[in-house]
């Protein structure tokens, strides 16, 4: 019996994508961002579901990522939208990858690469070109439109089947910076095709642009956290009817009753007001619980709920993410969460040993190692196990003086 897990309900993936679908017009397509590790959910699995609801095109950051795809079946396109390394590439063009380039010296090291591989006939590759609008991460610049042109000139074994930008604001309720930067995208690519370099398709928004902005939808929209069942931001609720595929689940390991005064955890922040149960479950902040991502504050508002949740918890008080659900009731941790064991004060609550307790686990910090059961039709329909006490496997290197 597992004592924690995560339930993903594949039928409300499923459903996302179909109410995404039908915002498209005829002649574009869902590309689905199943990176790191489909945002904790799992990629293998949410990629089968997709592929059987008709998606064929994916994205992921990294190569790793995309062959295991491939490895588990996952047929269509699949692109890299990372950087990716020569010592990469042999494997990424053997699976039919489709890999993202950004900068100039790429291009040549890419098409030896092919050039170089022991096959009777060099495969032609595709790739998507980066462009750099104002993300300040990877991409062209407008001002290497002329070598970028000589260098594919010169790679007869790559073929450019994408160009695509990347969004900083999207989400934003200013649109200048975003506007800006899908100019710039025009630009670009309208000096490209001068210079006669014609990509099969464009594509430029990410789920918030997706939502805000149809016209820019081109040949495809890039989605992942519309997929997983978020918006990408407070403003973008209700826009479409989406379904929450997560849930993380764990089950009460310990149980007892204890009087009012008991210290409980490290550092005895926390105390019990009155005689009450504790319950121990076999998750902490190892596997994810409790830990959030670190946010830049936007704007007074949200600088004013960072400091009242800091100053909380200095006389032990959770807010928000902290509180857990147990036979339909709203119970507290009690005290600081340890790194494979909480706390729980459940009060008086009929409850016993083996429990379900509902947990606010977020997907992209969720330890991987957790078990995922995967629902379809109301029935589990698979599992994914990473085993505990797997040996690692090391390699030794001589040492070079």
């Amino acid at each position: 019996m597992a004592g924690t897990w995560i339930e993903v309900d594949l039928d409300a993936v499923v459903e996302n994508y179909l109410e995404i679908v039908k915002q498209l017009r005829s002649e574009t397509r869902c590309m689905a961002v199943v990176k790191a590790d489909a945002y904790g959910l799992g990629a293998v699995e949410v990629a089968r579901a997709l592929a059987r609801a008709g998606c064929g095109a994916f994205a992921v950051t990294k190569v790793e990522e995309g062959l295991i795809l491939r490895e588990h079946g996952i047929e269509g396109l699949i692109l890299v939208l990372g950087p990716s390394t020569q010592g990469e590439w042999p494997k990424a063009i053997a699976a039919q990858l489709q890999l993202t380039l950004s900068e100039l010296s790429s291009i040549v090291e890419l098409n030896e690469t092919c050039t170089n591989l022991e096959v009777e006939h060099p495969p032609l590759i595709q790739v998507h070109l980066k462009v750099e609008t104002g993300m300040g991460r990877t991409g062209f610049l407008y001002s290497e439109l002329e070598a970028l042109t000589l260098a594919l000139a010169k790679a007869p074994h790559l073929q450019v089947a994408g160009v695509f930008t990347h969004f900083a604001r999207a989400a934003s309720k200013d649109k200048d910076y975003t506007l800006g930067q899908y100019k710039h995208f025009a630009s670009f690519t309208a000096r490209l095709e001068e210079l006669g370099i014609h990509p099969t398709w464009k594509h430029v928004c990410n789920s918030a642009a997706f939502l805000d902005y149809p016209e820019w939808h081109h040949d495809f929209v890039r989605i992942g956290t519309l997929l997983i069942g978020h918006y990408p931001g407070q403003g973008f609720s209700g826009k479409l009817k989406l379904n929450d595929p997560w849930v993380a689940k764990s089950r009460i390991v310990h149980l007892r009753k204890v009087p009012k005064g008991t210290y409980v955890g490290y550092q005895s922040i926390y105390r019990t007001k009155a005689e009450t149960q504790l319950a121990v479950i076999p998750v902490g902040y190892a596997d994810g619980f409790g830990v959030v991502p670190h946010f830049t504050p936007q704007g007074w508002v949200d600088f004013l709920k960072i400091i009242i949740k800091n100053f909380a918890a200095l006389f032990g008080i959770s807010l928000g993410q902290e509180r857990v659900e147990l036979n339909g009731k709203t119970v507290r941790v009690a005290g600081k969460i340890g790194m494979q064991l909480t706390v729980l004060d459940v009060g008086m609550l009929d409850c016993a040993l083996g429990d379900e307790v509902r947990i606010p686990l977020r997907r992209t910090v969720a330890n991987p190692r957790i078990l995922r059961r995967y629902c379809r039709n109301g029935l589990i329909s698979s599992e994914r196990v990473m085993e505990e006490g797997v040996l690692p496997l090391y390699t030794e290197y001589s040492l070079m003086r």
